[in-house]
């Protein structure tokens, strides 16, 4: 506190304080006060003060700071504002002049136009509106204007005759330094751009046609990637199937050759009962009766016919490769048509209804008949 009372006046007789330094020692009229002001202390003040009038005057010094803080905060943002207020200010006025200038140009201009075509439509005004004279003039005979047309043709003619002639004259007296050289140089030079021009113009067409083939050909490379992808799902699709198909047949496989295994122990236990019945019956006679009429051996026969039938057929599908197997069809092996098939199944019924089971009362009845 004491280094900031260093910069003011105070009296070194301890003479009287200005207003705003007593009001620290009466605190009461410092709580009455609504004005925040500084609080400067003498060495001798500072001596002679109590610890609370210390505090209050702290207190008062805080808030004087605090006001001195929020003041400059808003003188700066103040001034902050002003300046970006200011550099807008001087942009728009920086675009402003800009503008004003082009469109002191434009108008300019505007004016350098409307003056020409004030001159040309004068013009043009005096042109339209012809004179007395000018009308008896034109009036000619047409004989006349005839032979003013052809006199103007034939002018003409010569005229492009003379110029061919003194080109050729010109070109048998050529030199790089003549007149003539430089024109046919310059002409030279002129025709050269204009064949390097239409030879960049050929290039750009010949480039665009092979821009378009290519193009072309990446439409027909995407068609044909999507094809190949389509081909591509058709094959996982028919993998599938083969895999569904060669599980399918390895199960049918192992049905084949389960029923052949039960086959194989029904035609053993079919031999074992045969030899038991061709042991216990006499030569020549079964259960009584003659082989020749025993019902019992035709049955047997065909039910062998049968067994015989199947297991050839049960053979030739072992055989068979699973991979060979296609679309439920064997490779190699015809189709059965369905003729054969209706063959094959009246063959099975024939066989079916020789084969008579007979109960065992008839059987002794027949054995008694003598096979009657």
């Amino acid at each position: 506190m004491s280094n900031e009372n260093n910069g003011n006046d105070v009296p070194e007789d301890g003479g009287e304080v200005p207003s705003a330094r007593m009001d620290c020692e009466a605190p009461g009229a410092s709580d009455l006060s609504t004005k925040v002001t500084r609080v400067e202390l003498t060495n001798e003040q500072l001596k002679e003060i109590s610890l609370e009038e210390l505090r209050t005057c702290w207190k008062r010094q805080d808030n004087y700071i605090n006001m001195l803080e929020s003041r400059n905060s808003i003188y700066e943002e103040e001034r902050t504002n002003s300046k970006d207020a200011e550099e807008k200010l001087k942009n728009q006025i920086a675009e402003l002049s800009f503008r004003e200038r082009v469109l002191m140009r434009r108008l300019a201009a505007k004016e350098q136009d409307m003056q020409e075509f004030a001159g040309q439509l004068s013009e043009l005004k005096v042109s339209q509106v012809p004179g007395n004279g000018t009308l008896r003039n034109t009036l000619l005979d047409p004989a006349v204007n005839l032979l003013l047309q052809r006199l103007r043709q034939e002018l003409s003619e010569t005229r492009t005759r003379l110029d061919d002639t003194q080109n050729e004259l010109s070109a048998w007296k050529f030199t790089p330094d003549s007149n003539t050289g430089k024109r046919l140089m310059a002409k030279c030079r002129l025709l050269y751009q204009e064949n390097e021009e239409l030879g960049a113009m050929v290039s750009k067409g010949r480039l665009a046609k092979l821009e378009g083939d290519l193009a072309l050909q990446k439409s027909f490379s995407e068609e044909v990637k999507k094809s190949q992808s389509e081909l591509d799902e058709l094959l996982q699709d028919l993998d599938e199937d083969v895999e569904g198909m060669q599980s399918t047949i390895y199960y049918l496989q192992q049905e084949l050759k389960k029923s052949k295994e039960t086959l194989s122990s029904l035609e053993h236990e079919n031999t074992l009962l045969r030899r038991t019945e061709v042991i216990k019956s006499p030569v020549g006679q079964v259960n009584g009766l003659p082989l020749s009429h025993n019902k019992w051996n035709r049955s047997s026969d065909s039910i062998d016919s049968t067994s015989d039938h199947v297991m050839d057929d049960l053979q030739r599908t072992k055989d068979l490769d699973p991979d060979s197997v296609v679309n439920n069809n064997v490779e190699g092996q015809r189709k059965r048509t369905s003729s054969e098939n209706s063959d094959e199944n009246s063959v099975i019924k024939k066989a079916k209804q020789e084969s008579v089971h007979y109960s065992d009362d008839e059987i002794v009845t027949n054995g008694d008949n003598g096979g009657q």
